[in-house]
Parts: C-alpha cells; structure tokens; sequence
C-alpha cells in the first residue's frame, strides 16, 4: 500500500469507530438497586452529551402504574446529565424506570433500572 492508501485506511477506521459509539448510562439519582427518600426529580448520568427533546423516561410503580412526569432537560454546566423532574411525591414502593437517550451523534439507547422509596 502506498502512504496515501494506508493513511486513508487508517482514518477510515477510525472514523468508523466514532460513528459505532453510543450513550451509555453511567448513573442514577436515585440510585439503581437502593431505597432513598422520595425524590423531586430523575437524574441519569450518560457517557456522551444527550439531546434532550429525544430522551426521556417512563416511570411506572410496583403495579406497572405510569407516573407522570415533566420533559427531559439537561443539566447545563454537564451536557451529559438528563433530568426529568416528577409531578407529584412518589409514595413508598417499588419504581422501574424505563429510559432512552439520543445522543449528539444520533444514536439512540434505551434501558431500565429500579429504585424505592423509603416510608
């Protein structure tokens, strides 16, 4: 191969695997597997900066009732950070939270993880 050809195969590559990344959840408030307090708000941390109005959550209790909720913004000093806030107090129980994130690159990601709130 010449120096041009073997650049070019070099850069291809590695363009390639930019466009192969994804957001990767990282963490939770409140935190996945624990029990806290009833919380305002979800916040889920990402791997990359998220767009907001294509990420979001579905929150449901122990019955598989939905929660309301308010629209996803992010954090505005970290990019990376979603939060969606809740409408009204979640009583004591069981949660899951079923997300899904865009990133800047437009890679969508979704999954889910499970919390409770203390009494």
């Amino acid at each position: 191969m010449s120096k041009i050809s073997i650049s070019t195969f070099v850069a291809a590559v590695f363009a390639s695997g930019a466009a192969l990344a994804h957001p990767e959840f990282q963490s939770a408030e409140p935190p996945a597997g624990k029990t806290s307090a009833p919380p305002s708000q979800i916040r889920i941390l990402f791997n990359e900066s998220v767009i907001p109005q294509f990420s979001g959550i579905e929150l449901k209790d122990q019955s598989g009732k939905k929660i309301a909720t308010g629209k996803a913004t992010v954090d505005p000093s970290n990019k990376k950070m979603m939060i969606v806030p809740l409408k009204d107090q979640l009583a004591p129980g069981d949660y899951k939270v079923q997300w899904y994130a865009v990133s800047d690159d437009t890679h969508k990601v979704k999954g889910s993880y499970s919390f409770g709130v203390a009494q």
